[in-house]
Formats: structure tokens, C-alpha cells, sequence
């Protein structure tokens, strides 16, 4: 019965991702590794590499590498991480850097509250501050697949310039490190239109996300 429930949720997770993302052309698949470890009690050491694939440009779109601290005290968490990426713009590599600083706030078992400031410094543009504002909710209903819901909105230059909403699935295999969690994305960018002037477009991109995460 528990193993028919399970199923049954899992064909559910698959309808409720929109079918037209393989025929949109603006559709993306990210492969993720993320290892962390305890160095002390409740400070982590966090390492995270992730690709994006482009199926429109059949190429990778970017890749970042991210490292950094986190410390546990109580329901909060803290974070002071640096991320390095390279893509690809108009057939161009370029980098950029980005230190950011994390705070985690616990609200309940289900719940969590996460804010980003991070500090973009372009290749090829002005460096400018990014916040992101994320909101969890994970669904404690088996010991080793808990479904969880994200929606995470990005400021910049006191404009809203980003919207994700996340809905994917953890999965622990048991006796091990390891953690498999595969998600669909739904990313909204705000685009500043060349033909007008003060005047913005909205560009969707579908994502499929394959993350295993590592724990020591």
C-alpha cells in the first residue's frame, strides 16, 4: 500500500510539470553536484558545481563553481560563499564573480525562509548588488522522499528582475551520503526592451534540474 502511494505520487509530480517544455525553445537542463561536510559543531564547509544546458543552442549556457561556510545556530543559519562563472553571451565567454552572504531562518519543520545579498562583478559590464528572497515548503511524508515547493524572487537595482518557482522531489538513499533531487523550474527574467525606451519584456525559460548532493 505505502510502495502503490508512492507511485501514485510520483506519476501525479509528472503531470503537474507543464508537458510543452520539450517543444518550448527556451528549455534547459541543469546537472548539479553538492558536497558539504562538518568541519565543527554546526559550521559546514559547502561545494557546488552546476552546468546549464541550452537545447535551443544544443551547447552549455554556463557554468559556476561555489564554495563556502555555513554556520547553524538555533533555527538560523549563516552563510559567506564565492561563486565563480563562466557563460556564454552572442557567441562570447565571459566570467563573473559573486561573493555572497546567506541567511537562513527555520520558521517550522515544513517551512523555511532563505535571503541572498550577493555582490555581482562582470566581465563586461558595471558590477551591480543582487537580493534574492527564496521561500521553501517541504512535505515530511516518507523518511526517504519528501516533495518540496520554491519560489525564489530576485531584486536588483530596486526593480524585480527574476522569478522562480520550483517543484521537485528529494530523495535519500538509505545508508549512504548520497542525495538524489530531481525538479522542474519555471524562470521568469525581466528584459529591458531595445525598441522602447523605460519598458521591459518578460522571457520564460523551463528547466529540468538533476541534482545529488553529497553529505559527509
Amino acid at each position: 500500500m505505502i510502495l502503490y502511494k508512492k507511485v501514485l505520487f510520483l506519476l501525479v509530480l509528472i503531470l503537474l510539470i507543464p508537458t510543452y517544455i520539450f517543444s518550448q525553445s527556451s528549455f534547459q537542463t541543469w546537472p548539479t553536484i553538492e558536497v558539504s561536510g562538518e568541519i565543527i559543531d554546526d559550521l559546514d564547509i559547502k561545494f557546488k558545481f552546476r552546468s546549464k544546458y541550452d537545447h535551443d543552442e544544443k551547447g552549455f549556457d554556463a557554468t559556476w563553481f561555489n564554495m563556502g561556510l555555513s554556520y547553524k545556530y538555533e533555527k538560523m543559519s549563516f552563510g559567506l560563499f564565492f561563486r565563480q562563472i563562466y557563460a556564454m553571451k552572442d557567441d562570447d565567454r565571459f566570467a563573473e564573480l559573486r561573493p555572497h552572504f546567506d541567511l537562513s531562518y527555520k520558521i517550522n519543520d515544513n517551512l523555511k525562509l532563505r535571503l541572498r545579498n550577493e555582490y555581482r562583478i562582470f566581465e563586461l559590464n558595471n558590477n551591480i548588488f543582487r537580493y534574492r528572497l527564496r521561500l521553501a515548503y517541504s512535505l515530511n511524508i516518507w523518511d526517504n522522499y519528501n516533495p518540496f515547493f520554491q519560489n525564489e524572487i530576485n531584486f536588483s537595482e530596486g526593480s524585480l528582475v527574476r522569478d522562480r518557482i520550483i517543484l521537485g522531489l528529494s530523495i535519500k538513499i538509505k545508508d549512504s551520503p548520497f542525495q538524489i533531487v530531481p525538479s522542474y523550474i519555471l524562470e521568469s527574467n525581466r528584459k529591458e526592451s531595445s525598441s522602447e525606451t523605460n519598458s521591459f519584456l518578460w522571457s520564460f525559460r523551463n528547466i529540468i534540474n538533476i541534482s545529488c548532493n553529497i553529505k559527509f
